[in-house]
């Protein structure tokens, strides 16, 4: 686990180096430059490419973790399994534009009445979509060659930059917002372009016809696993993205504009998760294919308390300055009606950190089709619980909706996991967390709230809520890799 935590060092820095600029586009530049319906329309556009594009890649970005140990062999040129992935992306992107041309009205009749002007983008979607498709698996593939660093760059930093540069254009250009949309879309074409060409650069860009896969004897088990995971991962986008695309459809985009900040603020909880499962993926991987099962136990446990111990800081600092966060963003006082979101879906995000890599490792497994064949109840779930829950508390009853599912996923795997391989996450260590966490929750109640600044108030609770936390982190010992980094940042600061 040491070498994976000196391996996503980099993997952390660009993630928050995107996050950071996340935080001026999300947080600053869209609230500033645009209104409520404005900023509900740019995320709903994005949510419904990614619903798009999780059915049209067939899921071919998820076929690299799973069988790429098999194929791998450079000198053979990986056995054309690139070539492989582009073809069934190929073939599952015009799937989707003969679908999506027949069965327009659908589309239609879903946001006609709250969200017409969703309507007009239609067109932009199909583009968009597939540009999402390959991206997808440019990505994948890059990973599990051990590469993750470059394509988190890409995805949290790059694509960021382009945001940004979007907004900014905007801003002191002054064109019409469809143009927004569209220059938007084709610095999404960029990135992709840039992730080939760091393929190429890699030598791996393997893209010459081979049809060895075809003839594999595996064929047949990667088309089913295929199959599955296209069912598993079309209810995880449905399950991840149902609550503000039913707000657009229920509530309307000024709504779900809301909605989107207060999701963003809690979605700081759960970068930490991202960059490590990027790194840990090739290594659950390879145990699963030996059957390795004191390795994937060993990964399970210590990736669950690191990640609780960082979800569990980041949360309480979001929590204890929520208030003045918002007084950070323009029209906050618009926004600030999305305090008890931040709230459910952090707690959702806690709860799936604390469960550690349940997913990376059941899902690389033999036994990933009885993990997806669960997909489906998920998605009526979330559904169901965000019909019932939205016109009853609008934007906080699909931020409920969404932990509840979040809880619900976690809980199952947790039970496949103990049963199936005898391993869980959870130890003494994960009640020690959990006691400081609510220690550390029980000190701020007693703090007092500077009235001379907001931005004292935060610098001050933030400043003593970090240093208590992780002093009781360390001093319980509840990491050995939270430990084993601060020594090794000791050392480089105070070099002997």
């Amino acid at each position: 686990m040491g070498i994976v935590i000196r391996q996503s060092a980099k993997s952390v820095v660009l993630t928050y180096l995107g996050i950071g600029i996340g935080i001026i586009n999300t947080l600053w530049l869209f609230p500033y430059i645009f209104t409520e319906t404005q900023i509900g329309l740019v995320r709903t556009i994005i949510n419904v490419a990614l619903l798009f594009s999780t059915f049209a890649s067939l899921a071919a970005g998820n076929i690299p973790t799973k069988f790429f140990p098999y194929f791998k062999d450079y000198k053979n040129k990986n056995n054309g399994f690139l070539f492989f992935l582009l073809v069934i992306g190929t073939i599952g992107s015009t799937i989707f534009i003969l679908f999506i041309l027949n069965f327009k009205f659908l589309f239609v009749e879903a946001f006609v009445k709250n969200s017409p002007l969703l309507l007009n983008y239609f067109y932009q979607l199909i583009p968009f979509t597939i540009i999402l498709v390959f991206i997808t698996i440019f990505e994948s593939y890059n990973v599990i060659q051990q590469n993750p660093v470059f394509p988190i760059f890409t995805r949290e930093v790059l694509t960021r930059i382009f945001l940004s540069l979007s907004l900014l254009l905007f801003l002191f250009i002054k064109f019409e917002y469809q143009w927004f949309v569209n220059i938007l879309i084709g610095f999404y074409g960029i990135v992709l372009i840039v992730l080939i060409y760091y393929t190429y650069t890699k030598r791996y860009l393997f893209i010459k016809p081979n049809k060895g896969i075809f003839k594999s004897p595996m064929f047949k088990s990667i088309l089913v696993f295929s199959g599955f995971v296209l069912m598993g991962n079309a209810s995880g986008v449905v399950i991840n993205n149902i609550d503000s695309l039913m707000l657009s459809a229920y509530s309307g985009l000024r709504i779900t504009g809301i909605y989107t900040i207060a999701f963003f603020i809690a979605t700081f909880i759960e970068i930490p998760k991202k960059s490590l499962s990027q790194v840990l993926i090739p290594l659950v991987s390879e145990a699963n294919k030996d059957n390795n099962i004191k390795k994937l136990e060993e990964l399970y446990k210590k990736s669950s308390i690191t990640q609780l111990v960082i979800g569990g800081i980041l949360f309480l600092l979001i929590w204890f300055n929520i208030d003045n966060i918002f007084k950070l963003i323009p029209h906050g006082n618009i926004y600030a009606q999305g305090k008890w979101v931040v709230f459910f879906i952090g707690l959702g995000k806690i709860f799936d950190m604390a469960t550690g890599i349940n997913q990376e490792i059941v899902g690389t497994s033999k036994y990933y089709k009885l993990d997806l064949s669960f997909y489906p109840l998920y998605g009526l779930i979330a559904v169901a619980t965000n019909l019932f829950l939205i016109p009853k508390l609008g934007m906080t009853g699909a931020a409920v909706a969404t932990a509840l599912s979040v809880f619900l996923i976690n809980s199952i795997r947790y039970f496949l996991l103990l049963f199936l391989f005898k391993i869980h996450p959870f130890s003494l260590n994960t009640l020690k967390t959990l006691l400081i966490v609510s220690f550390t929750f029980l000190i701020n109640n007693f703090m007092p709230h500077i009235e001379y600044h907001f931005l004292l108030d935060i610098i001050a609770r933030s400043i003593i809520i970090v240093s208590v936390f992780i002093s009781l982190v360390l001093f319980f010992r509840v990491s050995e890799d939270i430990n084993a980094a601060y020594k090794i940042l000791l050392v480089r600061i105070f070099p002997k």
